[in-house]
């Protein structure tokens, strides 16, 4: 027994018998167990090992409680404060729920909102790819479009949120913005590209490197902006090599001032004017005995004589290569020999065609084509063939059958032809007088003729291309000239059918069943 139960109690309460009766203590929980001891006991002062370990037994029994009893985000960290509730709820660190029921009706609704709202975002992601994919627009655009960003990073987390018809406005409305951004962007850089063409026209450098460069500036991979730079930044060399051509020409140095006209146009082809300042230093270099050359070769060459023409120009380029008079002579001789060919081949075709040796023609027009694949007579004349050749065609396979116009769709198709061959009239002597006989005919077949028909008033006719007439006796109608067939049938005997051909003055058609089943 240890030193408090030895230890007598001191309680003026306690009976005599309860003196001399051992009290036992009974152990008492820690604080944070949640209990408290149902009796009271008077302190006995322990000693140092007992108070050793009563402070070891402390400590080791609020580890314990604070294990079991501390709530598990005190251990165990929660990602962003939200925990799940039972039915499967995302609630934040205050045991709210942040979800909210879903039926299938709402579910239905919000799938669609959804549905539009991806819609929308897709969209607005062409454009916004378009914009980051060519790296269009300058600091000023790039905040537009970074504010743009933000809507749309606003409706993202609407989107999230299951927010769909608030993220749909969101995104509409971003969607309006990078539209009027890129409408924009293009506007200004259209201005731009304007005022730089007509500054690097006018060769002012200042003005157009200035246009160019921003234009640049909004669209920095554009080809043709790069291009125009380039020439931009030959500018002072050309307008320098420009000014010292001119100063030759005022020193009469006609040579050096060709040689710096040559120099611009290696720098920069495309230069305006350097066309006509060489004519004019070339009209000044060219000597009289030059001048009575050229005159000599474009008189042989308005004679028809190309080969003399051609020797003399060649016999001038030999001294003066860059001589653009003898140059375009010469070219003027191989083009006046080429439309003489050609004019050959033009007449040649004509010929065919009246001819009606449209083969022939077809042949002549591929030839002119070959030298030359814009000649518009040749292209006509090919067209014209052809059509010729299909309306010939479809004439003369109506002539060898004109019977067969009694059918509607054949009548109206050989008046389409006839518009069609109409319009080649005069083309040649044979065409007219085929195109007159397929006109008659046509005309003929448009014509109503009286036609009879005999029966037995037993036999039930049809005419196959219009109608059923019944039974009769005699039948008159009128009929359109050509081929038709009348079908016959009667109860218990065999069906007939005959065919004829309406024309002028013809006799009574007779339709009867005669055979028995």
């Amino acid at each position: 027994m240890n030193q408090l139960e030895k230890e007598p109690l001191t309680n003026s309460s306690r009976t005599p018998n309860e003196e001399h009766q051992p009290v036992v203590l009974q152990p008492v929980q820690p604080k944070l167990a949640g209990s408290t001891p149902t009796k009271r006991f008077r302190f006995v002062k322990p000693n140092r090992s007992q108070l050793n370990m009563l402070a070891v037994l402390t400590l080791l029994g609020i580890a314990i409680a604070f294990w079991f009893l501390a709530p598990r985000d005190w251990i165990t960290p929660n990602n962003d404060g939200l925990t799940t509730a039972n039915n499967g709820s995302v609630r934040d660190g205050s045991n709210q729920t942040t979800g909210e029921p879903i039926t299938p009706f709402k579910d239905a609704q919000q799938e669609r909102a959804r549905e539009a709202a991806e819609t929308v975002f897709d969209e607005f992601v062409q454009y916004q790819d378009e914009i980051e994919r060519n790296q269009y627009g300058t600091e000023e655009h790039s905040e537009r479009e970074s504010a743009i960003h933000e809507r749309a990073n606003k409706a993202d987390l609407l989107f999230a949120d299951r927010r769909f018809d608030e993220a749909i406005s969101e995104y509409e409305q971003a969607l309006q913005e990078i539209k009027q951004l890129l409408v924009d962007i293009n506007t200004e850089f259209d201005h731009w590209v304007e005022q730089g063409t007509e500054a690097l026209q006018d060769r002012d450098f200042e003005t157009s490197l200035d246009a160019w460069s921003r234009a640049q500036a909004i669209k920095p991979l554009d080809q043709d902006v790069q291009t125009k730079l380039a020439r931009v930044q030959l500018l002072p060399k050309v307008n320098e090599l420009i000014r010292e051509s001119d100063r030759a020409k005022m020193r009469e140095d006609w040579v050096q001032a060709l040689e710096h006209l040559n120099e611009v146009s290696k720098l920069d082809p495309l230069t305006l004017g350097i066309a006509d300042r060489r004519a004019e230093i070339l009209e000044r270099i060219t000597s009289q005995d030059l001048n009575d050359a050229l005159t000599a070769g474009h008189e042989q060459l308005t004679g028809n004589n190309f080969d003399t023409a051609e020797q003399i120009f060649e016999e001038i380029l030999v001294d003066y290569p860059d001589n653009t008079a003898a140059q375009t002579g010469l070219q003027q001789v191989r083009r006046a020999r080429l439309a003489q060919k050609i004019e050959a081949l033009r007449v040649e075709g004509l010929e065919k065609e009246n001819e009606l040796d449209m083969r022939g023609a077809l042949k002549i027009y591929d030839e002119a084509l070959a030298l030359d694949n814009s000649l518009q007579f040749a292209t006509e004349g090919r067209e014209r063939v052809f059509e010729i050749i299909s309306v010939v065609n479809d004439m003369n396979n109506t002539l060898l059958d004109p019977h067969a116009l009694s059918a509607d769709e054949a009548y109206d198709e050989a008046k389409e032809i006839l518009e069609t061959a109409q319009n080649h009239r005069g083309h040649s002597e044979e065409y007219d007088k085929l195109l007159e006989s397929f006109a008659d005919l046509v005309s003929y077949a448009g014509t109503q003729l009286p036609v009879v028909l005999i029966s037995d008033e037993k036999t039930d006719v049809t005419l196959t291309t219009r109608h059923r007439i019944g039974s009769f006796q005699r039948h008159e109608l009128t009929l359109r000239p050509g081929r038709y067939t009348l079908h016959g049938s009667r109860d218990g005997w065999v069906d007939i059918r005959k065919e004829f051909i309406v024309q002028q003055d013809m006799d009574p058609v007779s339709i009867v069943c005669e055979e028995q089943i």
